[in-house]
């Protein structure tokens, strides 16, 4: 792709166009900040290993330059329709692991009998299958659908929510009942307490109903209730070494709240503080949350410009009325919450996800003036 937008020449006014573009700067901003933090890093090998993994961020202007406003919905039907396939995928893993093991092994990241996302674990899976989520329940509340299309979509979501809950991934998960929070305030947009009735409403019905029907969920669920509230004694279990790592990270970042310690310290900063504090459990070099992390690594100016990667985008767009109003608040909600459980924006599918979609969504923003950036 950028290799023929070169070569489709007329640079400068291409140039002009996406210096205009106001989330432009705050997206390189956000990707030069951890190369910026290796200035006082000590390993400086583990931080251009973690810093590129902001490559996408880079890129949010090429994409801009080729998305176009009136394609909008072959791009979302183009994601829905990889989604379907992979969904396929999923359930034959599922299928094949459960009732038939005598079929041929499909395709798994995992060697766990519960992990049947196709190509990408269940921490990547999950979100992706949220967000493909509410498109569909968009689609079906707010859009002018046939009657078969419609049912068809209503199809669609059941089957995807249900792969989700089977699937294991609970960020995902936290995502999906996020989203659907979201689709019924929409629904109910003038009447506020309603909607908080029905959310509620629909996301107990949901959860219960998962949580009776699936073995993997509710194991899942209760052991994390379990360790959340035993997580001092549970060592090293999985939401209980999260919670221990959210405390740990806490403490590197008023240790170092301006700059932060760099993105390339990050796993020997960790390793001191958790041999000081709790020495029992597991060292790491990825909290697990998207927050944290940036404000231990790039102090509080990487924590304001997440906020903004975040928000501004909304915030810039709240006076644009089409089509796509309420979808352009989903995907900032949806990875808002999803970054508490991990750090999404570093992960390749997921971020090149969040960065696809806001070029998709954002790109009629009202433009800078030419005397803000010359």
């Amino acid at each position: 792709m950028l290799l023929l937008w070169l070569l489709e020449g007329n640079l400068r006014d291409k140039w002009e166009s996406l210096c205009r573009h106001p989330l432009t700067w705050i997206f390189w901003l956000y990707f030069l900040l951890p190369f910026i933090s290796l200035l006082w890093s000590s390993d400086l090998e583990w931080g251009l290993k973690m810093a590129k993994r902001g490559i996408f961020f880079l890129l949010f202007p090429l994409f801009v330059s080729v998305t176009r406003k009136e394609h909008i919905k072959l791009y979302i039907s183009s994601f829905i329709a990889s989604v379907g396939m992979t969904e396929l995928l999923s359930y034959y893993n599922w299928f094949q692991l459960h009732y038939f093991p005598g079929l041929p092994e499909g395709i798994r990241s995992g060697n766990d009998n519960w992990q049947i996302a196709p190509f990408v674990n269940h921490i990547m899976y999950n979100p992706i299958l949220a967000f493909s989520v509410y498109l569909l329940g968009h689609a079906v509340l707010f859009e002018q659908l046939n009657v078969h299309k419609k049912y068809t979509y209503w199809i669609f979501l059941i089957t995807i929510s249900i792969n989700m809950l089977i699937s294991g991934g609970r960020s995902g998960q936290v995502g999906f009942f996020a989203m659907i929070c979201l689709l019924v305030f929409q629904r109910f947009a003038r009447r506020p307490v309603i909607a908080g009735f029905v959310a509620v409403g629909v996301c107990v019905v949901v959860f219960t109903t998962a949580y009776q029907a699936s073995d993997l969920f509710r194991q899942r669920t209760d052991l994390a209730v379990h360790q959340v509230l035993n997580y001092k004694q549970v060592v090293n279990s999985s939401v209980g070494l999260r919670i221990n790592m959210y405390v740990n990270t806490f403490r590197m970042f008023l240790e170092s709240p301006f700059l932060g310690i760099g993105v390339g310290d990050f796993p020997a900063e960790y390793a001191r503080i958790n041999k000081q504090y709790s020495p029992q459990w597991a060292t790491v070099f990825n909290p697990h949350n998207q927050y944290l992390f940036a404000v231990s690594t790039t102090g509080v100016l990487g924590g304001a410009v997440l906020i903004c990667i975040l928000f501004l985008p909304p915030y810039l767009a709240r006076t644009q009325r089409d089509d796509w109003s309420r979808v352009r608040i989903a995907l900032p909600v949806l990875f808002a919450v999803i970054c508490l459980g991990e750090s999404y924006l570093w992960r390749s599918n997921t971020s090149l996800l969040f960065v696809l979609f806001t070029a998709v969504f954002y790109l009629d923003l009202p433009v800078l003036k030419r005397q803000d950036f010359v």
